[in-house]
């Protein structure tokens, strides 16, 4: 189910080549949350989290092994990377 908050705040990002530049230095998706509560959105890190997963579940199957092999995929604003421990 799509967030509002997070859609309007995603498309700001796309056209504010600046805030884009923020978005990209920050270090996880709670800080991006932050960024979009400084400018009035309200959304968490884990609304993030479903956004990209329902994003990545539309993707169409070349998409989704081009993601696999860690090709950034035109549109999207961040790549997620799993880090095993």
């Amino acid at each position: 189910m799509a967030n509002p908050q997070l859609e309007a705040f995603l498309q700001q990002v796309k056209a504010d080549p600046a805030l884009l530049q923020r978005l990209n230095t920050c270090p996880n998706l709670n800080a991006i949350a932050a960024l979009g509560a400084e400018l009035g959105f309200q959304f968490s890190g884990v609304d993030l989290v479903k956004h990209q997963a329902e994003a990545t579940l539309r993707l169409s199957p070349g998409d989704l092994e081009a993601a696999a092999a860690g090709v950034a995929l035109e549109g999207h604003l961040w790549l997620m990377t799993i880090v095993w421990s």
